[in-house]
């Protein structure tokens, strides 16, 4: 997919949007964070670029709510992962029922920062 932002501490390396299913389950059997408000999953992969795919199941709401925790998810990865992730890493957010959407914008910042931060240090 195309890259959505280039990472700051290594203007070559972009981040891209995972698509295929087959990507997404083998994150699932990868290392993960669990927090409050937000699922993070990692995988390391062979490619040089930090590849993200978003999840929100029914159990987080309707198709606005479900919308609007992926564009959060979206915006906080934006901001984030650039200074944080990984490169040739894979992240799967799930969003999570209820806080994902309620959770002020920081808050879910500051959580995703923690996850990467934990998750580079398991798969190190």
């Amino acid at each position: 997919m195309e890259n959505f932002t280039t990472n700051r501490r290594n203007p070559k390396i972009f981040l891209e949007t995972l698509s295929k299913r087959s990507d997404f389950v083998a994150a699932s059997k990868a290392e993960k964070y669990v927090g409050k408000s937000i699922i993070v999953q990692a995988r390391p992969n062979s490619l040089q670029n930090i590849r993200v795919g978003y999840t929100a199941s029914k159990r987080v709401g309707n198709a606005v709510k479900r919308n609007r925790a992926k564009r959060r998810m979206r915006a906080a990865v934006a901001e984030t992962l650039a200074f944080y992730g990984t490169p040739g890493t894979d992240y799967v957010l799930i969003g999570r029922a209820q806080t994902t959407c309620n959770t002020k914008f920081e808050e879910l910042k500051d959580e995703l920062i923690c996850a990467f931060e934990n998750l580079n240090v398991k798969l190190k």
